[in-house]
């Protein structure tokens, strides 16, 4: 695995640059795919844990408000077999009565239960039978009940002897019957008197529960065992799906009527019935897949139109690398001539063009010194250098510090890197004289510059505060005023101090002025030389510039009455702060 690790790695270092270039996008692309493609089936999956909570907390409300809907139905059945005045007539309804008479209580019997069926608005009717299998009937009439059917509600009311019991009859969905024997209580002789029958409608019960709508509203079933006795969506949708509970509370995908659906089921002590969600598994997650499909998509195309995109420009880049790599061959072995062939003129104003046009340029100059005199070449050649480095534009080190940047980069050094870079900005920023009055923005860029190589410097002896408020960055100051004022407390606190320095730069408005304050905590200025430095008598140590070129240079651009105000926080440190006009883009 070394060996063939060493090799790999020996191959890749011996590539063209063009080809390490492609190679390390390519990975670093392909590692990025993995890791996106990873993240999101991990976080598709945390959806699924948070759906299957949800749906769970969704279905146990539901059946609770179910069972406790019928818990009231059960009460209501008791109080109708325990009613005085319905057990009074059940026993008179067992003796010699009259025709007459048995129309008059059929009459009072039903009467009182319509009260009992306009108690709950899922009651849909109440059957009472007294002894002799005379029926009573409050409520609707619809959708009866067979007489088979009803032949084994009533032998099971005999069965359970008095106590409730729900009958879940088949060809009836949506309809449940409480099934109860009622005894006389009169004397406490627990006589049979007769039968009491209550069918709820439960589609009424399960359209009143609180649930999502449209395509993610599913179906709600509930079983007994392997029996399914309600579905709120019909019974045809439940064809080819055997219903059997292995635990209490679970949840999976199945495959129902030849389509996925998210099945969540949750088992209860009522009854023991078992309570069931079906959703369609592609409505429910068809936006979601198509995002998930398209983000992969999406991700591939980009990772092809990079690396086309890519490899182009690493051939601009590496074609005249290469190119000039063959001509310093050539060069190496005396042929001078080469250089003619060279034609700046297609390469493009980047880094790369002024290196090849550098190139050039030196190589014509050093055939000239050859050719002038051989014996003074080595010293007209280091002349000639010598004349060349203090002859180099900035623009022309701005890019070799762009270039030491790049070989940072490659080599992973982010410190010099970031200081390269820090360093080139700044010195942009201070060589380029086009513009005198810049945004408080570009100015804060010239310190964070400055600040970046401090920070290298002094590491965690120095903290920086920052506290200018955004609405301030469009407002026009003098250009290269803030820096001085740093490099300022740099020199006189943190310089001379071995603990953690504290330099803070906030800016504020008071009226129509704007005051940036530079304060730190150092050991502060002597009042005598404070006084001094206001009357211009103390001339700025080594290359820095003057408090007093400051102030004038302020005072020149926006008036007498503004300017630099310095002072001395009493042995805590030193305040200097800019008044300036407010005045924004």
């Amino acid at each position: 695995m070394k060996q063939l690790w060493f090799y790999f790695t020996n191959i890749y270092n011996n590539s063209k640059l063009n080809v390490k270039l492609f190679l390390t996008i390519s990975l670093i692309m392909v590692t990025t795919l993995v890791f996106v493609l990873g993240g999101i089936r991990y976080a598709f999956s945390l959806y699924d844990e948070q759906i299957y909570a949800k749906s769970s907390q969704v279905l146990m409300m539901s059946s609770n408000s179910i069972e406790e809907k019928l818990e009231r139905v059960e009460e209501v059945s008791y109080e109708i077999a325990v009613d005085p005045y319905i057990q009074r007539i059940l026993i008179e309804l067992q003796g010699n009565v009259e025709k007459y008479d048995i129309y008059r209580l059929e009459q009072e019997i039903e009467d009182k239960l319509v009260k009992y069926v306009g108690s709950e608005k899922y009651i849909q009717s109440i059957f009472l039978y007294d002894s002799a299998g005379r029926e009573f009937l409050a409520g609707s009439s619809s959708n009866p009940l067979k007489e088979k059917d009803k032949d084994l509600a009533l032998n099971q009311a005999d069965k359970y002897e008095g106590e409730n019991h729900w009958l879940e009859i088949d060809g009836y969905n949506g309809y449940l019957t409480s099934v109860r024997l009622i005894r006389s209580y009169e004397n406490l002789n627990f006589e049979k008197i007769g039968k009491l029958l209550v069918r709820v409608n439960l589609d009424t019960i399960v359209s009143d529960l609180p649930k999502p709508t449209g395509d993610l509203a599913g179906n709600i079933v509930i079983s007994d065992g392997d029996h399914v006795f309600y579905s709120e969506k019909g019974m045809d949708e439940l064809n080819n799906y055997h219903f059997v509970a292995k635990n209490e509370q679970g949840y999976g995908i199945e495959k129902i009527n030849g389509e996925r659906s998210f099945v969540n089921h949750f088992t209860t002590d009522f009854e023991g019935w078992t309570y069931w969600s079906i959703i369609p598994f592609n409505k429910m997650f068809s936006k979601i897949t198509v995002v998930k499909y398209s983000l992969v998509l999406v991700f591939m195309l980009m990772f092809i139109i990079l690396i086309s995109l890519g490899f182009n420009f690493l051939r601009r880049i590496t074609n005249p690398i290469l190119e000039l790599a063959g001509t310093m061959q050539k060069v190496q072995n005396g042929n001078f001539n080469i250089v003619h062939s060279l034609n700046p003129s297609k390469i493009y104003e980047d880094e790369v063009g002024i290196l090849y046009r550098n190139f050039k340029t030196m190589i014509q100059r050093i055939d000239e010194l050859i050719q002038e005199n051989y014996s003074k070449q080595l010293l007209i050649k280091e002349t000639e250098f010598k004349a060349l480095q203090s002859q180099i534009n900035p623009h022309f080190l701005y890019n070799t510090l762009e270039s030491i940047n790049w070989l940072a980069i490659i080599n992973k050094q982010k410190q010099i890197s970031s200081m390269v870079e820090a360093l080139g900005n700044l010195m942009r920023n201070s060589i380029n004289f086009k513009e005198d009055i810049i945004t408080v923005e570009e100015e804060l860029e010239i310190v964070n510059s400055y600040l970046t190589i401090q920070k290298y410097r002094f590491d965690d002896r120095l903290e920086f505060q920052l506290d200018v408020p955004y609405h301030f960055m469009k407002c026009r100051i003098p250009k290269l005023i803030l820096q001085p004022l740093l490099e300022n407390s740099f020199k006189h606190a943190v310089e001379t101090s071995v603990y953690t320095s504290v330099i803070k730069l906030e800016a504020y408005q008071e009226e129509d002025k704007l005051f940036i304050r530079v304060e730190d905590n150092g050991p502060g200025i002597d009042p005598l030389i404070l006084e001094k430095v206001k009357e211009g008598k103390v001339k700025p140590k080594g290359s820095g510039i003057g408090l007093n070129n400051i102030d004038n240079r302020i005072k020149l651009f926006t008036g007498e009455e503004y300017g630099l105000r310095i002072e001395n926080l009493l042995g805590k440190g030193t305040a200097i702060t800019v008044v300036l006009p407010f005045q924004s883009r």
